[in-house]
């Protein structure tokens, strides 16, 4: 440890596994052990909560329930109809919903104290099927509707029509780390929590209104997280509104790591949804009209529904130009955890129906479908603006399309394809491409914000701060690179601190693929600055009194004479003539945002495009396929780092191919999940890697409006994973469901 380069890659600590996150921190002796009681039913009154055994119980050092709350009882995201704890006299909302909770000397005798319980609960009906929901109108805010033209009379119209409906389930997160917080009270008052949060500002804002203190005696640090996918969005606050309650109430340090099982339990899912569509279009297969209702199993309340909602609504035409559209999203409350934030956040969903559509556009003509997906791309100079009537620029949708068709020698294979088949009865191969039209940016304005610091040393080292928080994606990787380009630093030279709320204040989430977007920029706007204020002392130090000035190489070059000076002997003059060596940055978007009532406006700051083809073999007897091949194209703009790049392309793939084909939870008619742990949950596994990759970065299309010329690159990449998706529904020569496991794949007919 020793080593001054053990920090140049935190990936590679990741790779080596001698990351810490929270399980692995040597807390305090006196730390205790926290475990939360949660209801044994999806919909009851909890008619009484008697915990005086559980009070005496060996280890015992506290019990809370709703009561014992200072401050106010709500952990609410966006709307407030989320309870850090359940009253008695209420009504639960779903199996799993937080009581009470436990600090114990350890976590076995927190576990062992909580089977003391003794309750009365009066059970209710719960409504656990989107059906119920909808039969019910059983929703949790009113539906999303955008329109363009006169859908109804462009279908009335069209030459052919096509329907059918598409089922979606949800999706596990399967962090590596749980949800965790260790909450440790401060001698001058308020409380440090160390949280496994993608959102540090929101769990410090629910910590200081759940104990009723100020923000500012509430410091949230995120270190590396163990993985997050959006499952630690909104729903990582729980740990550490859970753990620091107890601290407070004990005035001792409080570790919460909650166990596989309870965390697949508890926590939110990727939205399940269930939707109807219709598709008017002409002989050469051009979509007319396009009509689409989705309803989606938000769960028990809000949590980041709307949000969700939205960006599948913007999302409803993929990449294709639609001139006549309908499109409804329905928000349905049941009695399961809150559907929460995933990534691709509601775009998978959309992207698939409308999919769904272009097959049986396809089917319909008897036409390839690549050949109708590239008859509805987005246009460049006509055909070009969304529902929304935002402009889609730097569009690449129809050259990427060409890559990969060549890459992929895409004739050919379908030839050798459709000749096997020929050959083979029980085992068939199949061939799909999917397009990627992905928005980036957060929908509410005031959330596209975030600050940022560098602190640089006498020695010509430098600390960063910035907003977001790494969770294994390269992030932190990404911001050193960026002001290592801006400021000629080597990449050894430059650390970055654990993500917190004491030093970048009021931080936005790190989700929506806008990570390296916002704390790059922010980071660059304090190099900037710093370059500002330095510069004229680093023209004196040359003997200069203006010049162009290159920070590279670890020095300062003025351009037109090749004069230069070192960083570090500029740095030892600024500090001896006590100018300072710290900058704040801060980055916004301007003009982001949309009309609520005519859904009009501009949702994101840019769209990231890319295609994908997948070629799979399928036993029609045993549901078994493997993928054979996967070719993707995808634009990252001007790359900032292409492994971490091309990691993210091969992981986002993997994990939309779990979603697709894998990946299936299953309620019981109580409420409760039985896919609880990863016995029965499955997800992708060594055995299911395609064959072979061809992943190639589009060159050519940096994007002006970002740092550095780059993309984003987090969430866009999943929705590769329907080519496989609809290679097997190729292969079968029928409709799938998502996920589309061995089971539904041996079916006769998916009816749909």
């Amino acid at each position: 440890m020793n080593n001054p380069d053990m920090f140049q890659y935190r990936e590679a600590s990741h790779l080596s596994g001698t990351t810490d996150y929270i399980p692995d921190m040597d807390v305090s002796a006196s730390s205790l052990k926290a475990y939360v009681i949660t209801s044994p039913y999806a919909r009851a009154k909890l008619v009484r909560c008697d915990l005086s055994r559980i009070k005496s119980a060996p280890g015992v050092q506290a019990v809370l329930t709703a009561e014992d709350i200072p401050g106010t009882n709500q952990m609410g995201i966006v709307a407030s109809d989320e309870p850090c704890l359940m009253p008695t006299g209420t009504v639960c909302g779903y199996l799993g919903q937080a009581v009470c909770l436990i600090a114990a000397r350890t976590l076995e005798m927190a576990k062992n104290a909580a089977s003391l319980i003794e309750w009365e609960w009066e059970e209710l009906d719960p409504v656990l099927t989107l059906k119920e929901a909808m039969d019910k109108k059983n929703f949790l805010f009113d539906p999303l509707i955008l329109t363009r033209g006169n859908p109804a009379k462009a279908m009335q119209e069209a030459p052919f029509q096509a329907e059918g409906m598409l089922s979606t389930g949800g999706q596990e997160h399967v962090y590596f780390e749980t949800q965790s917080a260790y909450a440790v009270p401060l001698c001058q008052g308020g409380l440090f929590i160390r949280s496994s949060t993608q959102n540090p500002t929101d769990n410090q804002r629910i910590v200081s209104q759940i104990l009723s203190l100020p923000a500012s005696m509430i410091e949230i640090e995120a270190g590396c997280l163990g993985g997050g996918f959006g499952g630690k969005q909104s729903q990582g606050s729980w740990t550490a509104a859970w753990a620091s309650l107890l601290a407070w109430k004990t005035g001792k340090p409080v570790l919460m790591i909650l166990d596989r099982e309870q965390d697949m339990c508890l926590s939110g899912k990727r939205h399940p949804a269930e939707a109807r569509w219709k598709v008017g279009f002409n002989k050469e297969g051009k979509i007319l009209a396009y009509e689409v209702s989705m309803a989606f199993d938000c769960g028990w309340c809000e949590d980041v529904s709307s949000a969700v909602l939205h960006h599948c609504l913007f999302h409803a035409d993929s990449a294709y130009f639609l001139p006549a559209l309908s499109a409804t999203m329905y928000a349905c409350r049941t009695n399961k955890t809150s559907s929460t934030a995933f990534r691709g956040f509601g775009v998978p969903q959309a992207a698939a129906v409308i999919e769904s559509a272009i097959t049986a556009i396809s089917r319909v003509l008897k036409k390839d479908p690549a050949v109708i997906r590239r008859k509805n791309y987005y246009g460049i100079k006509k055909n070009n603006t969304t529902p929304c009537n935002m402009t889609v620029e730097h569009n690449i949708l129809r050259s990427a399309h060409s890559q990969v068709i060549k890459n992929s020698d895409y004739k050919k294979l379908r030839k050798e394809t459709v000749e096997f088949n020929r050959k083979h009865a029980f085992t068939k191969r199949g061939l799909a491409l999917v397009p990627v039209k992905f928005g980036i940016s957060f929908n509410e304005s005031f959330l596209n914000q975030a600050g940022a610091l560098i602190n640089v040393y006498k020695d010509g080292s430098v600390l960063l701060h910035h907003a977001g928080t790494e969770m294994g994606q390269g992030l932190h990787d990404k911001m050193r690179i960026v002001v290592h380009r801006e400021l000629g630093v080597p990449l050894e030279r430059i650390r970055v601190y654990n993500t917190t709320t004491s030093v970048i204040p009021n931080t936005t989430s790190t989700a929506a693929s806008t990570g390296t977007d916002f704390g790059g920029a922010a980071l660059k706007d304090a190099c900037d600055k710093l370059k500002k204020r330095l510069s004229p002392f680093a023209l004196e130090l040359m003997g200069l009194k203006k010049g162009t000035l290159c920070w590279n190489n670890n020095q300062i070059t003025c351009t037109e004479t090749d004069q230069f000076i070192s960083f570090i002997s500029l740095v030892n003059h600024a500090y001896m003539v006590c100018e300072s060596l710290s900058e704040k940055g801060f980055y916004t978007r301007k003009n982001i945002g949309f009309d609520l009532k005519t859904m009009e406006g501009r949702p994101y700051w840019y769209y990231v495009m890319g295609t994908s083809v997948a070629c799979v073999e399928l036993d029609l007897l045993t549901g078994t396929h493997r993928i054979m091949d996967v070719w993707i194209v995808h634009d990252c703009g001007k790359t900032i780092d292409r492994g971490i790049d091309l990691g993210q392309i091969h992981g986002a793939f993997m994990q939309g191919t779990g979603w697709c084909t894998l990946e299936q939870l299953i309620t019981d008619n109580k409420g409760r999940l039985l896919t609880d742990s990863l016995d029965n949950y499955k997800i992708p596994g060594i055995y299911d890697i395609p064959d072979n990759y061809h992943i190639a970065l589009y060159q050519g299309n940096p994007e002006p409006l970002n740092i550095q010329n780059s993309r984003a690159i987090g969430e866009p990449p999943l929705i590769y994973g329907l080519s496989v998706w609809l290679a097997l529904q190729d292969a079968r020569g029928t409709s799938l469901p998502i996920p589309a496991t061995k089971e539904m794949l041996i079916k006769p007919m998916y009816n749909e």
